[in-house]
């Protein structure tokens, strides 16, 4: 995963359901059910979105990468400093111990860590922003889209996939979904009207997103190191965020 796509988000809350119930007429021909963020993350508009919001915010993304390096480099000294048996490692111990002790490092690095996160969300915000509105963009879509799934397949009621204990693949028409959204929409507009604010539902599938994609690079990360041979350098861990801290809230 690029630096980039991290940048985009990292926050995390349960996803949004906005199934709705088929119209009357439909045949009662079985339970479905729909994850509004696995259609957000697999349409071809998201995707042309994100792609757009690289190259349209990349200068800011460098900056942020810039400032995660000198924070980076303004921190190893006094994360040394903590590090008393000095094996490159800060242990639970010497964090207590100097707390205790009110050692004037600890207050430095929360301070230089609060700096750093105002200034990466500060630099963030706009393409937060922008990713928000693609998301509701696609999410405008979703009602139609379902109701001709719906229509299509003689669906009775739909479902958000949190109310099932069980179900076949074949019950998620997702995936479906994005096939009708495809087609009528394959790209969405990244800039949003200067009073335009997200609504709930979108900052909590840009969560979602954000919370899938960081999975994915763990396991990713995992699976190289598990195939990595014996004897070679360790890889570094992906971010768990992409700014230090909580992402901001778009404003």
């Amino acid at each position: 995963m690029t630096i980039k796509k991290r940048i985009l988000a990292a926050m995390l809350a349960a996803p949004a359901a906005l199934a709705i119930a088929a119209p009357a007429h439909a045949q009662a021909a079985g339970i479905a059910y729909a994850s509004p963020t696995t259609v957000v993350g697999k349409s071809k508009a998201f995707a042309a979105a994100r792609q757009q919001i690289e190259t349209t915010y990349k200068g800011a993304f460098d900056q942020m990468e810039a400032r995660r390096t000198a924070l980076a480099t303004e921190l190893k000294p006094l994360v040394a400093q903590l590090d008393t048996n000095k094996d490159g490692n800060v242990s639970d111990d010497e964090a207590k111990a100097a707390q205790n002790a009110k050692n004037p490092a600890i207050e430095k690095i929360r301070t230089a860590q609060t700096n750093a996160q105002n200034d990466l969300a500060r630099l963030s915000n706009p393409a937060a922003r922008s990713e928000l509105f693609a998301i509701e963009s696609v999410l405008r879509q979703f009602e139609a889209a379902q109701l001709r799934v719906v229509n299509a397949r003689k669906i009775s009621v739909v479902l958000s996939p949190e109310v099932f204990m069980y179900a076949p693949d074949s019950a998620d028409i997702s995936d479906a979904i994005v096939a009708e959204i495809d087609k009528t929409t394959p790209t969405v507009g990244i800039q949003p009207p200067a009073d335009w604010q997200p609504s709930r539902d979108t900052q909590q599938i840009q969560q979602q997103l954000a919370q899938i994609a960081q999975l994915r690079a763990y396991q990713a990360a995992a699976q190289a190191q598990q195939q990595r041979p014996a004897g070679a350098a360790p890889a570094a861990a992906p971010a768990a965020a992409a700014t230090t801290g909580k992402k901001p809230e778009p404003r």
